[in-house]
């Protein structure tokens, strides 16, 4: 196996990136707790900062390449406005300090995919989904996977495919009519992709919160959460009234054994979940970033506990199962400290050639501002751009100014709505490599033909969303 940067060992190297994900985790955490209280906390945020550029190097020989291009882009950016806007420095720092947020949260949410993975209990509890007939079959799919995609993410795609294969299949053989596996597939995805828009433990969120002052996290989430709910509803029934119910026998198989009483808990733990980190941030007056980083963490060491199944694993060492947790997450953990740095510069420069004024003196009006981020970033991602890097751009470059200051929840909404957009209409996405495997068809397909009439419905709906809000704003 090749040596890794500085040429430890492999398997030192990722015992020392767990340690490193640790520590991060750690002093960024205590450091904005006790940014009021406790004397040093601003050393252990700088030290934090550091922590994730190391990190960054270390994991740089394992990383996908446009992780290595976008930390290279980072170095870059920072120099380039050293040497030309050494003014905008300070929010440079701050963009850094950002990142590496960012990448610690990404550490937190790999802890709790590890115990998630295995756990029998969500998988229980997707079975359950299928117990009903054709139509209420993908109206519960399609909204059960939003729910439980929360803490399963992108795995709950190929768990749900898995499943309605396996029933299709064994209804086959006992001379039943059998499952159309594929719309139980896509019903998935759509509810993945649903949940990126309200998730408080999500990216998008944590990304549009941490990046315009004057939004509310808690109201925030309480209204995207009532708009996708009711989005959610109508497209789960529109679907649903569109499935064909074919002639003979319904086949609609009984819950398995639990799977009733398995849902229910998932659905608590996420419940749960989100209490928790909105009362750390409402108690502990930290970002919904910095709460999740706490109560992630938490909820991943309680999960074996509540689940005893799992403690079949637990031979491995703690911390040689942190690391592999952590460092599942190791390319995104790099592009998304690289894309704030890099997004605050471009930000820096937009500013220096007077975008602020342009739209304060309503010459760019903020209505197109926040539609145009709607449009541009699902639009980068269709043509196989990382869409992450532009999402940072828009955040950093309108969240801090005129457009986030007057109009923080349509901006907010239009932003998250892109997210979620740009992962559907990307041909390299996560969800649309999984969904064109399970399916046998290119990840094209999915895009281009497969789920292009969703994308497109939920693009001219949240334009509406947005546009309403926006009145109202």
């Amino acid at each position: 196996m090749p040596t890794t940067f500085l040429r430890l060992p492999p398997q030192t190297a990722l015992v020392a990136a767990g340690l490193l994900s640790l520590f991060l985790l750690f002093s960024l955490v205590l450091g904005r707790i006790g940014a009021d209280w406790l004397p040093g906390a601003g050393g252990l945020l700088t030290l934090s900062a550091l922590t994730a550029i190391l990190l960054a190097l270390l994991r740089l020989p394992r990383v996908s390449r446009i992780a290595q291009v976008f930390l290279a882009g980072a170095g870059l950016a920072t120099l380039a406005v050293a040497l030309f806007l050494p003014g905008a420095l300070p929010a440079m720092q701050a963009a850094l300090l950002q990142g590496t947020a960012f990448s610690a949260f990404l550490t937190a949410l790999g802890l709790i995919r590890a115990p998630v993975r295995r756990s029998r209990l969500i998988a229980r509890a997707a079975e359950g989904l299928f117990a009903h007939s054709a139509r209420a079959r993908v109206f519960a799919v399609s909204l059960g996977a939003q729910g439980i995609s929360v803490l399963f993410n992108i795995g709950t795609i190929g768990m749900i495919s898995d499943i309605a294969r396996n029933h299709d299949a064994a209804r086959r053989a006992a001379g039943k009519r059998g499952i159309d596996s594929r719309a139980m597939t896509l019903a998935a995805l759509r509810g993945t992709l649903l949940m990126t828009v309200w998730s408080p433990i999500g990216l998008g969120f944590a990304i549009v919160t941490s990046a315009i002052p004057t939004l509310d996290p808690v109201r925030f989430f309480a209204l995207a959460f009532g708009i996708v709910a009711a989005l959610s509803l109508v497209a789960a029934l529109l679907e649903a009234a569109a499935t064909p119910v074919p002639q003979g026998p319904r086949p609609q198989d009984p819950a398995p054994a639990g799977a009733g009483r398995a849902l229910a808990l998932v659905l608590a733990a996420i419940a749960g979940l989100i209490a928790l980190t909105l009362a750390a941030h409402r108690l502990l007056d930290v970002s919904f970033l910095i709460a999740a980083c706490l109560v992630l963490p938490l909820l991943a060491a309680l999960w074996p506990r509540l689940e005893p199944g799992l403690r079949e694993t637990a031979g491995e060492g703690r911390l040689t199962r942190f690391a592999a947790a952590s460092e599942g997450m190791a390319t995104e953990s790099t592009i998304f400290l690289a894309a704030a740095v890099i997004g605050a510069a471009v930000a820096a420069a937009a500013q220096a050639a007077g975008i602020d004024a342009l739209i304060a003196g309503g010459r760019l009006p903020a209505l197109a501002v926040i539609l145009g981020c709607l449009l541009i970033i699902p639009a980068v991602g269709a043509v196989m751009i990382p869409h992450t890097i532009v999402m940072i751009m828009a955040a950093s470059l309108f969240g801090p100014g005129p457009v986030g200051a007057d109009h923080p929840y349509a901006l907010g909404l239009a932003l998250l709505f892109a997210w979620a957009l740009a992962i559907a209409a990307s041909p390299i996405s996560a969800m649309s490599i999984i969904t064109g495997r399970e399916l046998g068809v290119t990840p094209q397909r999915v895009t281009f033909a497969l789920n292009l009439r969703f994308t497109l419905g939920l693009m001219a709906a949240a334009a509406l969303v947005v546009g309403l809000v926006y009145a109202l704003d």
